[in-house]
């Protein structure tokens, strides 16, 4: 196997034209991938691809997905074109650890309570320096694999890692931050810029997804008509589940987005949300 340091994958790189400066950004999750090139020249996002599976799937099949994606969606001379891929993982397979209590000799120990951990498992770390924090997660080691082979050298994080880093930059006394997609949650909540929780959550209903935000803002002892609840992912104003979240928490609005939409020129030709793909653009910022 390569030699991974910290969120790289290294490898010897094929020579591409210097010219040829393309970024592919890849959103890998248990209910979707998704996936786009930036023209850095341009500022523009080419080949934008998004899905979303039927049902969770394990890692095997999501590649499967994502080979289907590359072959149906992504033209070989487009491909010729990337210098640089990064890749956001989005499952509950993290853990944050304060660099005081961290040690890269433990990586197992802060998940084996929460997280089935398989022998076959690869265990990773982000920096968060942000919040002077490590991001301890597990990536798919068969993805990662695949994309080594067909682009080289690559870069990787977790999903919760980029929405603590961007959301610790403008958290304003105390807020909190729902990230949705269709089977999970990432619930995340501030205090003047210190990270109070970080959670995903698995869920099938409304219910469920109301159920677990309540709960955190209980156990944080939060007031649901005083503290703002930011949203963003796959919702909106018609959602079963933004009706809850409208119902039981007072405070609550949309993530504005627009510096996505100020630094990619083409979203809107596109029809590429940048609330719904935030996670995607963010990754080429």
């Amino acid at each position: 196997m390569p030699k991974v340091t910290g969120l790289k994958f290294s490898v010897i790189t094929t020579n591409k034209k210097n010219n040829n400066n393309y970024t592919l950004s890849i959103l890998i999750a248990q209910d979707g991938l998704s996936f786009c090139i930036l023209n850095k020249k341009q500022n523009s996002i080419e080949n934008f691809h998004t899905e979303s599976f039927s049902k969770i799937l394990n890692p095997e099949k999501i590649l499967e997905e994502l080979k289907k994606a590359f072959k149906f969606h992504l033209l070989e001379e487009t491909k010729q074109k990337i210098t640089s891929v990064k890749v956001i993982y989005s499952n509950a397979l993290y853990s944050i650890v304060p660099h005081t209590y961290f040690s890269e000799e433990n990586l197992t120990d802060y998940l084996k309570f929460n997280i089935k951990i398989l022998k076959t498992d690869f265990i990773a770390f982000d920096h968060i320096e942000a919040i002077e924090a490590k991001n301890v997660f597990i990536p798919y080691t068969n993805i990662n694999n695949y994309l080594l082979d067909n682009f080289g050298e690559f870069n990787y994080k977790h999903a919760s890692t980029l929405f603590i880093e961007q959301f610790s930059e403008i958290a304003n006394q105390t807020e909190a931050y729902v990230y949705v997609e269709k089977n999970m949650l990432s619930l995340y909540i501030f205090k003047d810029k210190e990270l109070l929780l970080a959670n995903s959550f698995e869920y099938f209903t409304p219910q469920d997804f109301i159920y677990y935000i309540l709960f955190c803002f209980e156990q944080l002892k939060l007031d649901t008509e005083k503290v703002r609840l930011k949203i963003l992912g796959k919702i909106n104003e018609t959602d079963s589940t933004y009706n809850y979240l409208y119902t039981y928490i007072k405070e609550i609005e949309f993530l504005n987005t627009s510096l996505l939409t100020t630094n990619f020129t083409n979203l809107s030709q596109k029809q590429i949300n940048p609330k719904q793909n935030f996670l995607l653009l963010s990754n080429l910022l």
